[in-house]
Formats: C-alpha cells, structure tokens, sequence
C-alpha cells in the first residue's frame, strides 16, 4: 500500500498529538496499574477515572445553585451515567451523539487539576461538566465518616448512586470545603462518582474521607478497573 503526502501529514499530526497528550499530562497525572492503591499520608482518594468532558456552557458561575445543580446533575448525559464501573478506555456516547473516553489515572498531587486533563486530550475545559469515579474497598465497617471534598467551581457528589454532597456556588480549592452528613461504609466495595462543573475559571478537585473528628480515614484500598469485566 501506498501512502499519499496527505496520508503522512496527518499520521505526523497524529503522533504530534498523542505526544502532546503525553507532556501535557505528565507533570500531573499516571496511568494506572493493576496494584491497588491507598489515600495519600493526608488522606485524599488519588486514583480517578476521569470522562472526558461533556459540553455545559455557562457564562457566569453564578448559575450554580442548590436547585441547577441538582437538576443539572440529574440530567442523562450517557446511557451508562450510574450503571456499573467506568473502566479505562471505556468508549461512550453522549446523549448529543459525542463519543468520548473515559481514562484511569493516578495525580500526582493531592487535587486532579481537570483543566490540564481536558488540555492534555485535546478537550475544552471552559463550560464542561466533568465525571469522576473511584472504587474503595473497605477493609472493615466505617461508621460515622464525612466525604470531604473541595472543587473549582461546583460539584455533586455521589456514593453508590445516592447524592451524599453538594457544592454549590462560585468556589475556589479548598481542602474539606464541603462535608457531607454522617455516612456508614460497609465491609466491601463502593463507588464514588462525582459531577464537577466547570464555567469560567479554574477546574480542579480534591476528595478524601474523614472520621467525625474531621481525622482522615486510609483504612481502605481504591481500585480501577482496567478493562472491560466480562
């Protein structure tokens, strides 16, 4: 077979791309492996699979109260949004018929800094809803634990499909902004998916679960899947 000029000027472009991708990313995030991880020394969740983001122009981030974000985060954005485990490299397509990627990583700071995520794939990250997710895997009963989160600008957070925190309003990045009430974990596996949106603005949030004194918790293991599960 033979190639045209045209041909090679866009596998160039390609590979310019996916090394851009790679440099853009480096610096914050890596792949993960197939080793389960732990919270930080501080406790925050570091393992993410992160969806690519989904168009949701704001022009303000103002618009971000209780009642838009409940609604907003309720809204069917793809089939698969609260049914089973997103997996690296899972394909979907949104309900505007967008295909996007969902990738595991691990960052390499204590946040995930979603705005270098969205560069590094070539995605607008101005006006974006994001969709994280993590798998913890209780070692024991937790009871009495808070998800504390920060996040730029806002975010809905939820455990096992149920919302256990909501960040309204125009925020900045702060360590436990928001808590959420009283929760037990049990003994076993649960998901954590959050939708973080994103106006104008910087985009990044952090995660961790603490005990009622405000204590972080780490007696638990986070895992990603890395395929599909047959």
């Amino acid at each position: 077979m033979i190639l045209c000029s045209t041909c090679f000027v866009a596998i160039a472009q390609t590979k310019k791309k996916d090394a851009q991708t790679v440099e853009t990313l480096k610096d914050y995030f890596t792949p993960v492996s197939d080793q389960v991880s732990r919270p930080d020394s501080e406790g925050f969740i570091r393992r993410w699979t992160l969806l690519e983001p989904i168009s949701k122009p704001n022009s303000s981030n103002r618009v971000y109260t209780d009642s838009y974000l409940r609604e907003a985060a309720s809204a069917l954005y793809f089939n698969e949004q609260f049914s089973g485990i997103p997996y690296d490299g899972m394909k979907i397509t949104t309900v505007n018929k967008e295909q996007l990627y969902w990738h595991s990583l691990d960052a390499k700071n204590f946040y995930v800094n979603l705005l270098r995520f969205a560069e590094g794939h070539n995605k607008q990250f101005f006006g974006q809803v994001f969709w994280a997710a993590t798998v913890i895997n209780c070692e024991e009963d937790l009871k009495d634990v808070r998800i504390a989160s920060g996040a730029n600008s806002a975010a809905v957070w939820f455990l096992d499909e149920e919302e256990v925190l909501l960040m309204s309003n125009d925020r900045d990045l702060i360590v436990d902004d928001c808590m959420s009430k009283r929760l037990t974990l049990t003994k076993g596996q649960h998901i954590i998916r959050g939708a973080i949106f994103i106006g104008p603005g910087m985009a990044d949030f952090c995660l961790r679960i603490v005990d009622n004194n405000g204590k972080p918790i780490n007696n638990f293991t986070i895992t990603s899947l890395m395929k599909k599960q047959k």
